[in-house]
């Protein structure tokens, strides 16, 4: 007898998926250059998305064998032709998110080496409003009142987390508090970065559930395959005569592996999410995870401390935020 998970499930275990990936991603990231600022040996950017990229379209790949093909490389050579090759138009659209991936992944990279983790988590949780008012855009999703209140709430509490209360003079403040060029530089990535996450992320999810192609998997491939096309553009035009001088791995580390790696799992998961749930929900994992790697980073990585009363404040918004926007949900139909 086969046993069907039930939505809900299919939804929580989504949101529990994407929380471990955010936060492990977190973590090799500040791991990483940790490292490379003390050994004075960073990677490109360039290539790390490329690299991102590659392994996540060699897994789709094995994933089209193993569950599209029972496991014969010539019958998932076969399918991909028939899918692919012989509808080059249908796969033209997701040319659009794919770009914008990649110019996503570029900006976050870059605006993690202008300004600290923590102002970019905190910052970057701005695209679930960008998210939300794209879903309402393009994909006419009546967003209730219940919901806004959970976004409201959520962006609150993910402030709260990041910022301390100074008894002396009573005044709230973040914890970088910099002047510098760099910095704002980094803050504009992020608010570019919050803007192509929105709009890709619905855009790309209108595709695929509105799309007549049936299998996520031959979506995710198409849509892997123009994000390689874009990073390789990117390597060669950005960084190509640096990549030919120093090598293409220059700089990289176990760390910096596990980063592509979970990026990598991350895309498909979102896929997931996307094709099960709605684009909203993995936003609230991000959310979730902000507060589990700020203690993981506190213990593994020596940050200063989180355990303030705005943090333990902020962190029991973020779960009433999650419990607003899940209560009483009905889920899109597959």
């Amino acid at each position: 007898m086969q046993i069907k998970a039930s939505p809900s499930v299919t939804r929580y275990g989504l949101l529990l998926l994407l929380t471990i990936q955010n936060t492990a991603t977190v973590l090799c990231m500040r791991a990483s250059m940790i490292n490379a600022s003390a050994a004075n040996q960073k990677y490109l950017v360039s290539t790390l998305v490329l690299t991102m990229e590659t392994i996540k379209i060699t897994l789709i790949t094995a994933l089209i064998v193993v569950t599209e093909s029972n496991f014969s490389v010539i019958e998932a050579a076969k399918l991909l032709y028939k899918e692919i090759l012989c509808r080059p138009l249908e796969a033209l659209p997701l040319a659009v998110p794919s770009f914008l991936y990649v110019v996503q992944d570029n900006l976050i990279i870059y605006a993690l080496s202008c300004v600290d983790a923590t102002t970019y988590q905190v910052t970057y949780q701005a695209r679930i409003l960008t998210t939300a008012l794209f879903a309402r855009i393009l994909l006419n999703q009546v967003i209730s009142v219940q919901r806004w209140l959970s976004l409201l709430l959520l962006m609150s509490g993910v402030i709260l987390t990041q910022v301390h209360f100074h008894q002396e003079s009573g005044d709230l403040s973040f914890r970088s508090n910099k002047d510098d060029a760099t910095y704002w530089l980094g803050l504009l990535a992020i608010g570019c970065a919050t803007m192509t996450s929105g709009f890709a992320g619905v855009y790309n999810e209108k595709i695929i559930k509105n799309g007549q192609q049936p299998l996520l998997l031959i979506r995710s491939f198409q849509l892997s395959l123009f994000c390689v096309f874009f990073a390789l553009m990117g390597v060669v035009i950005k960084d190509g005569a640096v990549v030919i001088r120093q090598g293409y791995f220059h700089g990289y580390t176990p760390f910096v592996w596990l980063i592509a790696a979970m990026q990598a799992v991350g895309g498909i998961l979102v896929a997931g999410t996307m094709k099960y749930a709605d684009n909203i929900l993995k936003t609230f994992a991000t959310a979730n995870s902000i507060a589990l790697s700020c203690v993981l980073s506190h213990f593994l990585l020596g940050d200063d401390d989180t355990f303030t009363p705005t943090f333990l404040i902020g962190t029991c918004v973020i779960i009433l935020a999650t419990f607003l926007y899940s209560a009483n949900s009905v889920p899109p139909k597959n």
